[in-house]
């Protein structure tokens, strides 16, 4: 019963399949027949009548004669031919042969693909025929207005052109047989040739256009602005070299012969159309002409800065001098009471020798403006050089001036420092005898000692003649750290006998119920009365936290109120 069942099921499954599969198929045979319906009806036929309204001779008649056949093969042959191949995928879904038929409406809408494709590239062609003729029709129109418009302005204006004149009126006739050119080939039917031509006619007249804008200004400057500035740079030469100035490092006649030349051949561009060229030569004649004016206007300024800056920097120098006088005095004095380093005496003496040879430069500068054999500009530049160095001398001499006050100073603050550690040891002993020990332990009394002879070494330091701050500075740092750890070690030492004392006394409370107490307490007393506090205070607390667990904070923490209070 179970396998009927099964049966039927799947017998049902596949009548469903068969019909859905089927009805698939059939919908995909309808839309590549309207598709191909579509195809037929494309207005291919209204787009070539369009055609026939031009021309039909040459190139549009071949043309016409290509997308006609093209088109009556589509609708004769490869529609038709689509056709058939519908029916035979209807006669096989019939047949229920799904798979070929599947594969052959597969090829059909390939064929239907490249019959679109080729409609399209039909009417595309037919349109951009057409679309050119009336475009370059329009614009034949405007392109003979503006060249009748430059024949008008290069007849009225010829003299403005120059040379240029007559090369210009060759493109404009040339510019004349295209036009000409493009009715001929409009004649003939070749209407994207004449198009080619109208394209090349509107670039060459925007070019001619722009040229004779730009050439009449061009020949201006060449002819009049250029040559006028050379007269005027040439005068000014002239006049300066009366005046005294020294201007053979310009080569001023040789330049200006080179401009004339440069000249000359921007004109020469000019006349042979070479109009982008001459351009950029005429913006570089400007700068380099309006370089010439900014050099001899650097010569005047530089006359007005050697004029009156050369007794000042004189005055600069001898004011450093005497400066540097005062200062070679003053290191004497103070290598009378002071060291100096061997660096910083070379130092010195690299000051002096740039000083000697600053004074000669000086002097040799004055010399040569006296002389006037140098351009100013170059005495300028070496005065601003030698102004540079005095600068940086100056700082030089300065950094000198100021060690040797900061000797003195640092004297004065070693002087103090050891003042103050003097007065840190005196504390520390002050504080020993405020606590009343019984003695001090022989390496509390060594440090001290060694404390004690490093200030004695920091006071002989100072009392050298001449004094080395250097070994100054040394022995006071020794000083300081030894005077230091004597202070930390004494009040270490002052808690350490106190704390043992108390915890002594504490204990006491024990002594007779626990004989190992006593005994402990003892030796914890012998090694106080012998100064040795840390072993005591160690001693006296292992005693005490025997019986009596946190004896010792409970000790730690009564102290520490006393303290409070006492102080």
């Amino acid at each position: 019963m179970e396998i009927a069942w099964i049966v039927l099921l799947l017998s049902a499954g596949a009548i469903i399949y068969n019909q859905w599969q089927r009805k698939r198929m059939y919908r995909e045979i309808d839309r590549l027949e309207e598709w191909k319906i579509s195809l037929m009806n494309r207005p291919v036929p209204d787009e070539l009548a369009k055609v026939k309204q031009l021309n039909m001779t040459g190139e549009t008649e071949r043309l016409f004669e290509r997308w006609r056949q093209q088109w009556d093969d589509i609708v004769a042959v490869k529609l038709p031919d689509v056709e058939e191949k519908l029916f035979d995928a209807e006669q096989l879904l019939d047949r229920y042969r799904y798979r070929r038929a599947a594969r052959l409406l597969e090829q059909i809408e390939d064929d239907l693909r490249r019959l679109e494709g080729e409609v399209h590239g039909i009417i595309h062609e037919v349109n951009e025929l057409i679309g050119s003729e009336e475009q370059s029709r329009v614009e034949i129109e405007e392109l003979r207005a503006l060249h009748r418009e430059a024949k008008k302005n290069l007849l009225a204006y010829r003299y403005t052109f120059g040379a240029a004149a007559d090369p210009l009126d060759a493109r404009l006739t040339e510019a004349e047989r295209q036009f000409q050119r493009f009715a001929e080939l409009t004649e003939a039917g070749n209407y994207l040739a004449a198009r080619d031509v109208v394209l090349a006619l509107k670039e060459e007249l925007s070019r001619l256009s722009v040229m004779m804008e730009d050439v009449p200004a061009l020949l201006g400057e060449c002819q009049t602005s250029l040559p006028a500035q050379l007269a005027e740079l040439a005068d000014g030469y002239r006049e300066m070299e009366q005046s005294g100035y020294i201007l053979d490092h310009l080569q001023m006649e040789r330049t200006l012969q080179e401009k004339r030349e440069k000249i000359d051949q921007c004109l020469a561009m000019i006349g042979e159309l070479r109009v982008e060229e001459a351009k950029e030569a005429v913006s570089e004649l400007k700068e380099e002409l309006e370089a010439l004016y900014d050099s001899l206007e650097n010569e005047v300024l530089a006359h007005q800065y050697v004029q009156t800056e050369m007794p000042r920097i004189g005055g600069m120098i001898a004011e450093l001098v005497a400066e540097a006088k005062e200062t070679e005095a003053e290191a004497l004095f103070v290598q009378q009471s002071y060291h100096l380093s061997p660096s910083d005496l070379d130092k010195y003496r690299s000051i002096e020798k740039q000083l000697h040879q600053l004074q000669k430069r000086f002097v040799l500068l004055e010399g040569r403006a006296a002389e006037a054999k140098t351009a100013y500009s170059l005495l300028k530049e070496e005065l601003d050089q030698l102004v540079g160095q005095m600068s940086m001398m100056k700082e030089e001499h300065e950094q000198f001036r100021t060690m040797l006050q900061t000797l003195r100073k640092d004297e004065l603050i070693a002087r103090e420092k050891l003042d103050d550690m003097r007065k840190k040891l005196a504390e520390a002993l002050r504080l020993v005898q405020k606590s009343r020990l019984p003695g001090l332990p022989e390496p509390y009394s060594l440090e001290l000692a060694e404390a004690k002879r490093r200030l004695q070494t920091v006071a002989a330091r100072l009392d050298e003649k001449p004094l080395d701050m250097a070994a100054v500075d040394r022995a006071i740092e020794e000083a300081k750290t030894a005077v230091g750890q004597l202070y930390e070690r004494t009040i270490g030492m002052i808690e350490q006998a106190t704390l043992a004392e108390r915890t002594i006394q504490y204990g006491n409370r024990y002594r007779r119920r626990y004989p190992s107490v006593r005994k402990k307490l003892e030796e914890a007393e012998s090694l106080f009365r012998h100064y040795e506090y840390e072993e005591a205070l160690r001693q006296a607390v292992a005693a005490v936290e025997d019986v009596e667990p946190g004896a010792f904070d409970r000790v730690q923490r009564l102290w520490q109120e006393d303290s409070g209070r006492e102080s």
